[in-house]
């Protein structure tokens, strides 16, 4: 019937959404029948969904791959927003609506264990099987693909719900460039736990899902946001500790922290959002008033700190 793959374009191909049942044209007056896909519970819920027109499909040895593709629908008008810092076990964030605002954080789901679970068996298989390439290759690959699928779907998981909430209080999504600079410096265990960051993945599916939903994203230059203080602008040379200590007397968790700087370039750089928004960061401290400015274009008078070791963090904090 085929060789090794066989693609049919939308217009050839005939697919009953309900039973699975699928005929392909092989040549005239010859068709191949496939009596019923094997389709999960998403698979069926994407298929009954009339929007959801179908593309090209691709068949090959013990699969069948189809194209679907849907309108977006246009981006409605934030009234509020969702600004994140992602880190390697959750994401950090402030949402703000007005002159309120509240921090966030959403784990996971234990996406860091995985990986270090699946990193501990591969390197087992490799010292098992290093007398046999063929079986040893043929093991790692199975073993990173189970963990490429556990992590995935933990992430799906996160990404869905962030978009659902961002949805309902109709508030813009705001992420930072997930480009990571270069591994200088950095230990070798450091380097392989950066390289299998999920950290590009749990953006792009953030973006899509947006897209798909009409929740707008907006990317910020994550420069310099974790080592800057959003009350003076002071600009600290370290990353000391997990909460962000100034001397004008700010003090926040560093994560959060860096995610409100993030909001607030959001804010500097598109007059829509901040006007929508009117977020006045100091409403998650009620004793600091903190002024707007673009993090790229620190404000006069804004000062560098020496390291910060000295400071103690007040009581509290």
């Amino acid at each position: 019937m085929m060789k090794r793959m066989l693609k049919a374009e939308n217009q050839s191909y005939r697919l009953d959404r309900e039973t699975g049942r699928l005929r392909i044209p092989v040549r005239r007056g010859e068709m191949a029948v496939v009596p019923q896909l094997t389709l999960s519970d998403w698979h069926r819920s994407i298929l009954s969904d009339p929007s959801w027109s179908l593309g090209s499909l691709t068949v090959v040895p013990g699969r069948v791959i189809m194209a679907i593709r849907k309108d977006a629908p246009e981006c409605y008008e934030p009234e509020s927003a969702l600004a994140f810092d992602t880190n390697e076990d959750s994401l950090d964030g402030v949402f703000a609506r007005g002159e309120e605002a509240s921090l966030t954080s959403v784990t996971f789901g234990g996406v860091r264990q995985i990986q270090a679970t699946h990193f501990r068996r591969r390197r087992r298989l490799a010292r098992k099987k290093a007398s046999d390439r063929r079986v040893q290759r043929m093991l790692l690959d199975r073993e990173g693909k189970r963990e490429r699928n556990r992590v995935r779907q933990r992430l799906h998981i996160v990404s869905k719900g962030i978009v659902k909430e961002a949805r309902e209080h109709h508030a813009a999504i705001v992420l930072e460039d997930p480009t990571l600079h270069g591994s200088g410096g950095r230990s070798r265990k450091m380097n392989r736990r950066l390289s299998s960051w999920p950290r590009g993945e749990i953006h792009r599916q953030i973006e899509y899902k947006a897209a798909l939903e009409g929740v707008p994203v907006i990317r910020v230059n994550p420069r310099y946001t974790s080592k800057t203080c959003p009350a003076c602008g002071a600009l600290r040379r370290d990353r000391v500790g997990g909460v962000f200590e100034c001397v004008c007397g700010w003090f926040m968790d560093r994560q959060h922290n860096a995610a409100l700087n993030i909001l607030k370039t959001a804010l500097a750089s598109d007059e829509d959002l901040a006007r929508a928004v009117r977020f006045q960061p100091g409403a998650l401290r009620d004793d600091m008033v903190i002024p707007l400015y673009d993090l790229h274009a620190l404000p006069e008078g804004a000062r560098e700190e020496s390291s910060g070791d000295e400071l103690r963090c007040p009581d509290g904090g």
